[in-house]
């Protein structure tokens, strides 16, 4: 295992974010990022003690490594508190670079407003309720519609009363706010397609559609801005810490971008087909530890 030579750090700023990185003498300065759920999580959404005890070890050992998710902060910190990320996190599939540390957005993608209004209205028609994700007043938002969706209902009862997000019901007209950074759908995989091929047309949006890995019959898709990728952010971050090779770990759709330019990417074993046919190899899965027992091996 590589250990820290004596403590010669380098100070990082990113936007209004500040970090330490120790300088390392291992020929490549290689950047570790791994997605979460399906991926780095078990098949609880957690992270599991070894998962975490290993990362510790290897972060504190000078292990350059962060995560890439599509999930927002008001659970991400809470999953991540037994880990000490020492990079910013990226969100979102990238529309967000997050430091935990110090509750702050160092990046933000967001939609220009005539885009994001067109694609609302777009699917205005549509029986589906979008989940419409904004910045205001440095707090991520999300305007909502009531729905009758139970599956919805308990997915957005979950994530409310969190000092992280807040929850903005939405009566009347639905209009888009200024700083949005994704719209989101959830529902029928059917109903999602239909959506999907609607707003194909309009300039200025990338999407990503995919299952359930539970019900294969229900679905997300998820809109961002142009652009928009966990690729993007993941560049980001190489340049500012120097990196000299990227390494990632994915299982779904929305990881394939970051394969696409990476060094080397990985998939654990229940990842889709799709992913692991891109991957330079598949490793264990992720009720295995497959990610940190791959790190353990790969970073010496």
């Amino acid at each position: 295992m590589v250990q820290v030579q004596p403590e010669e750090q380098k100070t990082c700023y990113y936007g209004a974010g500040l970090f330490v990185l120790s300088t390392m003498t291992q020929h490549k300065r290689t950047l570790y990022i791994s997605d979460l759920d399906g991926t780095l999580l078990d098949g609880d959404s957690r992270i599991t003690h070894t998962t975490a005890q290993s990362l510790n070890r290897l972060i504190d050992n000078g292990m350059i490594f962060t995560i890439a998710t599509a999930r927002t902060p008001a659970t991400v910190v809470e999953l991540m508190s037994n880990v000490g990320l020492k990079m910013p996190a990226i969100l979102m599939t990238g529309a967000l670079i997050y430091d935990i540390a110090t509750n702050s957005y160092l990046s933000v993608s967001s939609f220009p407003h005539e885009v994001s209004s067109q694609l609302i209205d777009a699917v205005a028609d549509s029986d589906l309720s979008p989940m419409v994700y904004y910045i205001d007043n440095s707090l991520l938002h999300v305007a909502y519609r009531h729905t009758d969706d139970a599956r919805q209902c308990a997915f957005m009862e979950c994530r409310m009363g969190t000092p992280y997000k807040k929850y903005v019901e939405v009566e009347g007209e639905f209009a888009a706010p200024p700083m949005t950074v994704m719209i989101f759908f959830m529902g029928e995989y059917g109903k999602l397609q239909q959506v999907h091929d609607r707003i194909a047309s309009i300039p200025g949006h990338r999407s990503y559609l995919y299952c359930d890995s539970l019900q294969p019959e229900q679905g997300y898709l998820e809109i961002y801005p142009a652009g928009t990728s966990k690729a993007t952010a993941i560049k980001q971050l190489a340049r500012l810490v120097e990196a000299d090779e990227i390494v990632v770990f994915g299982d779904n759709v929305n990881d394939i971008p970051m394969f696409d330019i990476a060094h080397r990417s990985y998939a654990p074993d229940n990842a889709l087909d799709a992913v692991k046919q891109r991957a330079t190899q598949v490793i264990a899965s992720n009720d295995k530890d497959g990610v940190v027992e791959f790190l353990e091996q790969d970073f010496k």
